[in-house]
């Protein structure tokens, strides 16, 4: 009686083959995924943030609306800081004001909430207004907009942006 042969040498490779694959996908994916800087003690004591830029081209901070934590993207070309509904339910924030804003997608329905807090990468503004409800299109992160950055200064260097408090003069 003939023993049925399977074709170990063929399934090997196969599975070594897919192993390089597998590896090289998830190093890419991380390769990809956005740099969000963090505050130091050492930037907070300095007022200021170094932002690295990420591979998608835009700069990312850690930060947090009324004590909750958020990620932002620095949004030079919006207006306000805005945020998805969700997180605004998550934070607990209250409702706002209902009124249409237009957007690069279009005219899109949210709410102005007045008087928050928001803190990016160790650097606090209180009394903000925020827009909830406007799709970022980015997922989580919330976007850092100029009634934020107009409390900064914003330096643009390399591959980095540097957001420093702004000095009383």
């Amino acid at each position: 009686m003939n023993a049925k042969r399977y074709p170990w040498g063929h399934l090997t490779a196969l599975t070594v083959w897919m192993l390089v694959f597998a590896g090289a996908y998830l190093g890419f994916d991380h390769y990809q995924q956005s740099k969000v800087a963090v505050a130091s003690v050492e930037s907070i004591a300095k007022g200021e943030i170094v932002i690295p830029r990420s591979r998608d081209g835009h700069y990312y901070v850690a930060g947090a609306i009324n004590g909750q934590a958020v990620d932002f993207m620095v949004d030079t070309g919006a207006t306000t800081v805005s945020v998805d509904a969700d997180f605004a339910r998550r934070a607990g924030l209250p409702s706002g004001r209902p009124e249409q804003f237009r957007t690069a997608g279009g005219v899109v329905m949210g709410e102005v909430v007045h008087g928050l807090t928001v803190e990016a990468g160790g650097i606090r503004v209180h009394g903000l207004r925020v827009v909830v409800g406007i799709k970022t299109g980015l997922g989580e992160p919330a976007l850092l907009g100029a009634n934020f950055l107009r409390y900064v200064d914003l330096i643009l260097s390399d591959d980095k942006m540097i957001l420093r408090v702004k000095r009383a003069e």
